[in-house]
């Protein structure tokens, strides 16, 4: 159910007839993408995703946190928001959801810069609230990472909506490509040299200005790989595995809570 376009009697109805009910919040940001990708990339992405994972486990969909902590762009555009802030709003929305009788919550983060912030606050709500369960499902890591609107975010980007993606302004990342771009499959089932190489690039660029630092385009990867096709495959895998991840926490959250009382 989505909750932007649903009304109090039917959410109020769905979290009294299944007590076990799931919310899913998608976060992504505000952030340049190259010249062939909107700001809101990271959030359409989220978003997608959510609604699809949303059907399949019959949970409640809330909007977007549309900003996130993207200061590895300064000096390209973004908006960001700062860890305080970020973390704030999650637990605001969080202590509302626990409120209106929902115990079981799902952080869907699409933006790497927000993760480390999505993390504390998980455990500080369950501080507060220890019988809730709380996860977060950053949605690269089934796709062994992520690159920065290259033939990844590209191909994910086709296949959501080929109008937001401008094809006569994709060209090849200048500075940093992936390992995986040179390996000559699919570029989302990484060898180990690839894993190196997002394990650097995931520490470098929680450093503010990085990427403009690394890049003169501001791209990660090599966008002229990408393909509406790649990027189905790409989808139905994430929503596949989000799925099942889940239902794997829920099950681990069940022993937790029988363990605990």
């Amino acid at each position: 159910m989505n909750l932007k376009y649903a009304s109090d009697e039917e959410v109020r109805y769905a979290i009294s007839a299944d007590p076990k009910i799931k919310a899913i919040l998608p976060i992504g940001s505000l952030e340049q993408h190259g010249k062939h990708l909107p700001l809101a990339t990271d959030t359409t992405i989220a978003e997608y995703i959510a609604s699809k994972v949303g059907e399949r486990i019959n949970a409640l969909v809330l909007p977007p946190i549309n900003y996130g902590i993207s200061y590895e762009h300064k000096p390209l555009f973004n908006i960001s928001i700062s860890r305080e802030s970020l973390t704030r709003v999650i637990e605001d929305i969080c202590s509302s959801l626990i409120y209106n009788g929902v115990k079981r919550i799902i952080i869907l983060n699409a933006h790497y810069g927000n993760e480390h912030a999505i993390l504390s606050c998980i455990k500080e709500i369950s501080l507060m609230h220890p019988n809730i369960m709380l996860a977060s499902i950053p949605y690269w890591v089934f796709i062994d990472g992520s690159d920065h609107a290259g033939m990844k975010e590209t191909s994910l980007m086709f296949a959501i909506d080929s109008n937001m993606v401008k094809t006569d302004k994709i060209k090849m990342g200048k500075d940093i490509r992936l390992e995986s771009d040179h390996d000559g499959g699919n570029g989302y089932n990484a060898n180990a040299n690839a894993k190196v190489s997002m394990v650097v690039l995931d520490n470098i660029t929680l450093l503010a200005e990085s990427i403009s630092r690394l890049t003169d385009d501001g791209i990660i990867g090599d966008p002229s790989r990408a393909s509406k096709h790649v990027g189905e495959e790409m989808l139905n895998l994430i929503i596949d595995s989000i799925v099942d991840a889940i239902n794997a926490i829920e099950s681990m959250y069940e022993r937790y809570l029988n363990r605990k009382s």
